[in-house]
């Protein structure tokens, strides 16, 4: 049998000829050097590599000559192949070296936008490009050498033992359907040339999240994130199931959480595929055997956490949950004393009861390893987050809630100590405001009757009216006999506020009107009427950081422009209970997570990920900034608020000091660096 090429003959003896021999002229034999390399350009060194020929499927005859020797790659990643055939070859290398050494080698910051799919949005820009090269696919082309990309499975020769995995098939993006297992095809046309083949690490994603007692904006983003995922309805979608299995395993990108309009980036580190996220567990009290109620959320374990989501407010049974809130006695394991939110604790103690060997896995999990445990939930499920982390407070969890009511008393809130708590509050959203900040055992019981003890005021009517909470509770507080006595309900935790602060301006103007007389700041002159103009800004104000600032030395003290005088600090932001902020009445559209929290705290972090970004919130807040200071000691602007703005300014500045964890290693910076490369600025309603 012979193969012609370029007016030579190479000649080979086939074992199903029928003469052992076949002599067609003088033989040609051909070259071919591979190197292989990371995502880094860092060879890969010690493989063994072995080539295949391919059949020959244009003779008749189609049995392929014998494999040539295999290599091994040297400490440039290079292997030489001599005396081929013009034949096209398979590359392949054991496939269990190959995953354990690629397990160990971290992605590169660039990540290919053509593996992701059309997004088809008009209001999301499509993020493909025809022209993308990674840096190894630059270098290669422009030293002459061919280039691929690919990942494990499309190297291996056979399927490595993969830790933890008991899947049907191996993860599809590492070993992809009808490529894996069957080597890189090298066509008979491309030997006599180097090959540089770039390898994607045997890696995965999981969240950036830090075991800190400060505030972290990185678990801001990621733990508001997962309290969004947790409403996901997952008997009918699998949402949650294909953001841990799926895209926290497809490393084209970063994993995303899509709630439209808005697609949401989180802020994600690579690790070896062995760490990764495990299956999620789901779990709903209205689901399954018996079912009651409708408590849910999931946790989710990867090599370094574990996380567990709590579910808002979702449906009517929630909304009855919420408006029963007559105190009751706290269990043993969550608080010395004191009292918690009656309906708040029936719901808690129906998951607990129904999940107790789920509950008693996540425990085991924290007393026998070094995972940390992180915590979250919004509105209802931000309360639920809050009675899980005190009976889980020995496990030191860090929680992350967002417009989360009032749940424990006062009395109990001092034992709880050891709950890192971050509570974030957009403006005058309704829901934080409630329950009352009031002995709620008391008065109001006896005059409502078993309307009180049951069900407790509903203050739903209050949040859908937009009635100012405090207002309220001053009416009821003269009509019922409520006062502040001595084990109220408080808030637990440091405040995030997300406040729309304000800069009022006089101005005047001539109007023909003499019959107003002159005199005083309202009509100076005859003829002369002022009027005030707002000026906005939304801000993202953490008054902890001005205590982390106070204590901060050395390089850390420098991420920070200016320290504040704390008492004056802790009159606006008291401890315990919601700032009084610009008189703003309660709003009950401020509350939704997707739409409200979520774009904010990602385009903050976008701000800060790419601060030469132009964004509308930075050009508002600059407007802002300059009537702020403009005002300070003009007649025309109210010298209170422009202090009050100044000391809210300040907060703003210092936010960057929230990243320096994130920040202080390689993988949070290159992590910033791919969230920076791909996320837009969400609208802010």
């Amino acid at each position: 049998m012979s193969l012609k090429n370029k007016g030579c003959y190479t000649a080979y003896t086939s074992i199903n000829s029928k003469s052992p021999v076949a002599y067609c002229g003088p033989q040609k034999s051909y070259w071919l050097e591979l190197q292989f390399v990371d995502e880094n350009n860092n060879p890969v060194s010690g493989l063994n590599v072995k080539l295949e020929y391919q059949p020959l499927k244009e003779h008749s005859n189609p049995t392929p000559p014998p494999h040539p020797p295999a290599g091994i790659t040297n400490d440039q990643g290079l292997v030489r192949f001599e005396q081929l055939y013009w034949v096209t070859v398979s590359v392949k290398v054991n496939g269990q070296q190959l995953a354990d050494e690629m397990e160990k080698r971290p992605l590169g910051v660039q990540r290919n936008p053509n593996s992701q799919p059309v997004s088809n949005n008009a209001l999301h820009r499509e993020m493909r490009d025809k022209n993308w090269r990674s840096d190894v696919q630059k270098k290669t082309e422009a030293a002459g050498y061919t280039h691929h990309y690919v990942t494990i499975g499309e190297l291996c020769d056979q399927l490595p033992h993969i830790e933890g995995w008991d899947g049907p098939e191996p993860p599809e993006f590492h070993f992809p359907p009808e490529r894996s297992l069957k080597g890189t095809e090298i066509g008979r046309e491309e030997l006599d040339l180097r090959h540089v083949i770039e390898i994607c690490p045997f890696r995965a994603w999981v969240l950036a999240l830090h075991d800190t007692k400060d505030y972290d904006l990185a678990n801001g983003l990621n733990l508001g994130i997962m309290a969004n995922l947790v409403y996901s309805t997952e008997v009918k979608n699998s949402t949650i199931a294909n953001f841990f299995r799926h895209k926290c395993q497809d490393l084209s990108t970063i994993p995303q959480f899509a709630e439209y309009p808005s697609y949401f980036h989180s802020l994600a580190v690579d690790v070896p595929f062995r760490e990764r996220y495990l299956d999620p567990v789901y779990l709903n009290t209205g689901q399954g055997i018996d079912p009651e109620g409708d408590t849910r959320l999931f946790t989710v374990e990867c090599g370094a956490h574990v996380l567990v989501a709590w579910c808002g407010t979702d449906s009517l049974l929630n909304a009855l949950t919420d408006a029963s809130f007559g105190p009751k006695k706290c269990l043993p394991e969550q608080a010395g004393t004191g009292n918690v939110h009656g309906g708040f604790l029936e719901a808690y103690q129906l998951a607990k009861l129904k999940f107790d060997k789920e509950f008693k896995t996540v425990k085991n999990l924290l007393a026998i390893g070094s995972k940390r445990l992180f915590i979250c939930g919004h509105s209802l499920g931000g309360a639920l987050a809050l009675l899980y982390a005190a009976e889980m407070k020995d496990a030191h969890p860090v929680l992350y809630t967002y417009g989360m009511p009032r749940t424990f008393t006062r009395s109990a809130v001092q034992f709880l100590h050891s709950v890192t708590h971050y509570r974030h509050i957009n403006d005058n959203d309704t829901v934080p405001q409630v329950p009352l900040e009031a002995d709620m055992d008391n008065l109001l019981y006896q005059k409502l009757g078993p309307l009180g003890t049951k069900l407790g005021f509903n203050w739903l009517a209050v949040s859908i009216s937009g009635l100012s909470v405090s207002l309220w509770q001053k009416q009821l507080e003269l009509q019922l006999g409520i006062q502040l006595k001595k084990d109220p309900y408080w808030h637990h935790g440091n405040t995030v506020i997300f406040l729309q602060a304000q800069q009022y301006v006089v101005h005047y103007r001539k109007q023909n009107m003499p019959w107003i007389g002159g005199g005083g700041r309202t009509n100076p002159a005859p003829g002369i009427v002022s009027y005030r103009i707002p000026t906005n800004a939304k801000l993202y104000l953490v008054p902890s950081l001005n205590d982390e600032c106070l204590k901060a030395t050395g390089e850390h003290q420098a991420k920070f422009i200016q320290c504040l005088e704390s008492t004056e600090l802790e009159k606006t932001f008291p401890k315990n209970t919601n700032p009084d902020l610009n008189g703003l009445p309660t709003n009950p559209l401020s509350h939704s997570m997707a739409h409200r929290y979520l774009p904010y705290i990602h385009n903050q972090l976008l701000e800060l990920a790419n601060p030469s970004l132009r964004m509308s919130r930075k050009e508002a807040r600059e407007r802002f900034r300059l009537v702020v200071k403009n005002g300070r000691g003009a007649g025309h602007c109210n010298q209170d608020e422009v202090q009050r703005n100044e000391r809210f300014l300040a907060l703003q500045n210092m936010l960057p000091a929230a990243l320096s964890r994130t920040q202080a290693k390689e993988t949070g910076r290159n992590a910033l660096l791919r969230f920076a490369a791909v996320t837009e600025e969400e609208v802010e309603l």
